[in-house]
C-alpha cells in the first residue's frame, strides 16, 4: 500500500502543471489560501464562459495549503482521497469475486493509465474518482440485483447523495448520475411506500452534507447568478448515432491500459518522445497492444450469454443503458464528445472488466497479467521520468513556491478573465509597464522538418523587460509559399515563465506541416504579465 501511494503521488508529481486548466484550478485554491476571500465558484467551463457554483473545487486545494504551505500539499491530499478510493473498490470487487486473485485486482486499479492520469494531479475531473466510486458503490448495494448487503439501503443512498453533490461542484457531468439515482430508487419498489420514502430522505440529508458548500453560493448570489451561468452549456441539437460507438469504446477504456492519448497532447509530440527515448518504445507497444486489444475483448464478452454469476446479464445491460446515457446527454449539451466528460462512470467500467476476467482466469493468464502490469509499470515510471523536467511543478517549482510564501498569486498566474470574484485578469501595476510583443524576443531562430515532416523551431527567448516576468507566451507560425501566400497557420502557447532578463533556448514542436512551404517565420503575439520573483 504504501509502494503503491508513493509511486501514484510521485506520477502525479511529474504530470503537467502549467498549462491552462491544471494552473487555473491550482490557481482557485492559492487565491483563496492567499486573500482569505471565499471561494463561491469552481472550475471555469471554458465553451460558455461559465463557471461551476460552490467552494469545493478550491477549498479542495487550499486547505492542504493551510496545513502545509508547500506546492505540493494539494497533491497529497489528491491522492489520498484517489487512493482511499481505488482501495475500496479493490476490496468491493474481490469481496464480490473472491475467485478473483487480489494482488492482481489492487494492482491493475492502481496503475491503470486512467487513475494515473485523472486522479494523481491537480485538474479537477482527477477529484472524480473518490465521489464516483462512493456512488456507484452505493449505487451498487442499493439495487437489489447486485446486492452484497455490505451497506444497508439508507446508507447507500446517503452515499449517492453526497457524492452527486460533490461532483457537482467539481465537474458538469454530474447530471449523468440522475439516471441511476432514479434506477436504484425504482429498483426497490417492493420493499413498500415506508422503505422508498426512507431511501429519499437518506438521499437528500447526504446530498445536504456535500452541498454544505454550495449552499453560500447560493444564498449569496441567488439561484439565476448562483449557478455560474452554467445553463449556458444546455443546447439541444441531434448528435450523429457513430458516437455512441465511440462512447462505448472510450468507457471500456477506462479499465484498460490506453497509454496514447496520455504520452503527449497530439502524433507529432508523441513521434519525437518515441523517437528520442527509443529504449521506452519497447515498453509502449507492449502496453499500447494490450491497451487496444482489451476494449475488444470486453466487447466480446459483453456477448457471452452463458455466466455462473445470475448478476451477469443485468450487469450487461446497465453498461449498455449507461452507453446510451451518456449518447442522448450530448444532445443537450454544447461540449463536443469527450472521454473525460463521463469519466464519473468510471466504476461501472472497472466492475464489469473484473467480471470479464473470470471468465478467461487461469494461472496460464494470470502470469501474462502479471507481465503486462510489470511492463504497464515500468513505462509509466520512464515516462514520468522522462517528462518530470519539461511539464511538470519541477519545471518552475520556485516560483509557485514563491507565490505561496509571499501569498502572491499573480507571481504564478491569473484567472481568467470570465472568473467571477477571480481576482485581476491581467497585471495592473502602474510601476510595471509591459508590452509582450516588445518585451519577449524571438532569436536564434531555426526551424528543422522531422521525420514525417514535424516542425521543430530552435529559439532563444529573451524576456527584456527588467520588472515584469511572463508567462504563456502566445507565438505564431506561418507557413508560406515561393511567393509569399501563406499556406498554414499555426499558434499555441509555451507553457513556462520567464523572469526579467531570462534568455532561454527552447524548441517548439508545431506539429506536423505537411503542405509544400518554401519559406517560414515565427514571431510572438502575446504574453502573460507576472509579478516577478524576489
Amino acid at each position: 500500500m504504501a509502494g503503491f501511494f508513493v509511486f501514484r503521488l510521485l506520477f502525479g508529481l511529474t504530470r503537467e502543471f502549467f498549462f491552462e486548466d491544471e494552473t487555473q484550478i491550482f490557481l482557485m485554491g492559492l487565491r483563496h489560501y492567499a486573500t482569505g476571500a471565499w471561494p463561491y465558484f469552481g472550475a471555469d467551463v471554458v465553451w460558455t464562459k461559465s463557471e461551476i457554483p460552490g467552494a469545493l473545487q478550491p477549498l479542495l486545494v487550499s486547505i492542504p495549503l493551510w496545513i502545509a504551505p508547500i506546492p505540493e500539499a494539494p497533491f497529497v491530499l489528491l491522492n489520498v482521497l484517489s487512493m482511499s478510493a481505488l482501495a475500496a473498490m479493490a476490496w468491493y470487487i474481490t469481496a464480490r469475486l473472491p475467485q478473483l486473485p487480489k494482488w492482481l485486482v489492487w494492482t491493475w486499479l492502481m496503475t491503470l493509465p486512467w487513475t494515473l492520469e485523472y486522479a494523481t494531479h491537480i485538474i479537477n475531473p482527477s477529484y472524480l474518482l473518490a465521489p464516483a466510486v462512493v456512488f456507484f458503490l452505493g449505487f451498487f448495494e442499493a439495487v437489489p440485483v447486485f446486492s452484497l448487503g455490505r451497506i444497508r439501503g439508507p446508507l447507500a443512498f446517503a452515499m449517492m447523495g453526497v457524492a452527486t453533490t460533490f461532483v457537482l461542484q467539481i465537474h458538469m457531468s454530474w447530471p449523468l448520475l440522475l439516471p441511476y439515482i432514479a434506477l436504484a430508487w425504482l429498483s426497490r419498489w417492493r420493499r413498500g411506500v415506508r422503505s422508498q420514502v426512507v431511501d429519499i430522505l437518506a438521499f437528500v440529508a447526504g446530498a445536504l452534507v456535500g452541498a454544505a458548500t454550495l449552499i453560500p453560493t447560493l444564498l449569496f448570489h441567488g439561484l439565476d447568478s448562483g449557478s455560474g451561468g452554467t445553463l449556458r452549456n444546455l443546447h439541444v441539437h441531434a448528435v450523429d448515432p457513430s458516437v455512441a460507438l465511440s462512447v462505448l469504446a472510450r468507457l471500456f477504456s477506462f479499465p484498460s491500459l490506453e497509454i496514447w492519448r496520455f504520452m503527449a497532447t497530439d502524433d507529432g509530440k508523441r513521434q519525437v518522445f518515441l523517437l528520442r527515448h527509443l529504449w521506452i518504445a519497447p515498453l509502449a507497444l507492449v502496453v499500447w497492444f494490450a491497451g487496444i486489444w482489451q476494449p475488444f475483448w470486453m466487447l466480446r464478452e459483453w456477448f457471452r450469454t452463458r455466466s455462473p454469476f445470475p448478476e451477469w446479464r443485468p450487469l450487461k445491460w446497465l453498461v449498455a443503458v449507461s452507453v446510451v446515457i451518456v449518447y442522448a446527454s450530448y444532445w443537450f449539451v454544447m461540449e463536443p464528445s469527450q472521454a473525460h466528460a463521463f469519466w464519473v462512470l468510471g466504476p461501472i467500467a472497472f466492475l464489469f472488466a473484473a467480471y470479464c476476467w473470470t471468465f478467461i482466469d487461469s494461472p496460464r493468464w494470470r502470469k501474462v497479467a502479471a507481465t503486462v502490469l510489470v511492463i504497464n509499470i515500468a513505462y509509466h515510471a520512464g515516462q514520468a521520468a522522462i517528462q518530470a523536467p519539461e511539464i511538470s511543478l519541477y519545471h518552475d517549482r520556485d516560483v509557485v513556491a514563491s507565490a505561496i510564501r509571499l501569498k502572491e498569486p499573480e507571481m504564478f498566474a491569473h484567472r481568467r478573465a470570465f472568473a467571477v470574484d477571480g481576482g485581476p485578469a491581467a497585471l495592473q501595476d502602474p510601476e510595471r509597464p509591459w508590452d509582450a510583443p516588445k518585451d519577449v524576443q524571438l532569436s536564434n531562430v531555426h526551424l528543422t522538418m522531422g521525420l514525417r515532416r514535424v516542425a521543430l523551431w530552435s529559439v532563444t527567448l529573451t524576456n527584456t523587460n527588467s520588472r515584469v516576468a511572463y508567462r504563456d507566451v502566445l507565438y505564431q507560425a506561418h507557413y508560406r509559399d515561393a511567393n509569399g501566400q501563406e499556406l498554414l497557420e499555426r499558434h499555441d502557447y509555451i507553457k513556462q515563465i520567464f523572469q526579467p532578463g531570462a534568455s532561454v533556448a527552447l524548441e517548439i514542436n508545431d506539429g506536423f506541416v505537411t503542405v509544400p512551404f518554401t519559406s517560414a517565420t515565427i514571431d510572438v503575439l502575446a504574453a502573460e504579465a507576472l509579478i516577478p520573483m524576489p
